[in-house]
């Protein structure tokens, strides 16, 4: 069913389903539903772990969880798939677990070829999170990529994110990962500097 509720000038619909149905909407927007079965069925499984360890991650909007990639893309009845259907269905009840607890069974578009030890991304170091060389991920559109930004570009990203170093002078990378990626970012300005690591990075670039 679905409800309605406002939060000041924001209207929110939230569509409230059994958690296989939100899966039927899940699996064909993060994956291709022409991949073959035993894929999507792993992906069936990863998308129910996160939803069951991010049950509670939009409680205070009240709801469970967002459509969009912030938690998991979902496109409702309308994306259905046969085959995504048949993997969910394939794989129901079925979770992942270490030492009796849901494993956080992250996933992505593409690794470049190597995924990451958790510490380089993150903080905590988790057994199950090792990084592996990721041959199926070579030769997709995304691994190798570049982007391009201005120092003025970069100074406004920083500001967004509460950090203000004035105009940048100089950007140099202090430390990387065995795979290759920034652990540390060095970033100077005519009024200081400022260090970003790991998955800062990102939040700040985008």
């Amino acid at each position: 069913y679905i409800t309605f509720s406002r939060t000041g000038d924001e209207l929110i619909i939230i569509n409230t389903v059994k958690i296989k149905n939100y899966l039927y909407g899940v699996v064909p927007k993060e994956t291709y539903p022409s991949w073959p079965l035993e894929a999507l069925k792993a992906q069936a499984v990863a998308a129910r772990n996160y939803a069951l360890i991010n049950s509670n991650k939009h409680s205070h909007e009240g709801y469970d969880l967002c459509d969009t990639s912030h938690c998991q893309v979902y496109g409702g009845y309308k994306s259905e798939t046969i085959m995504t259907n048949r993997a969910v269905n394939e794989t129901l009840g079925r979770i992942l677990m270490y030492n009796n607890e849901l494993v956080e069974a992250y996933y992505h578009s593409s690794s470049g070829g190597y995924t990451e030890d958790s510490e380089n991304v993150w903080s905590n170091k988790v057994p199950y999170l090792r990084g592996v060389d990721d041959s199926f991920s070579l030769g997709s559109p995304y691994d190798s990529w570049q982007f391009i930004i201005s120092d003025e570009e970069i100074r406004t990203k920083l500001i967004e994110n509460g950090l203000d170093v004035g105009h940048i002078t100089d950007v140099s990378v202090l430390s990387t990962s065995e795979s290759g990626r920034v652990i540390e970012l060095m970033i100077r300005g005519t009024m200081g500097s400022q260090v970003l690591k790991k998955e800062k990075v990102r939040q700040v670039f985008g």
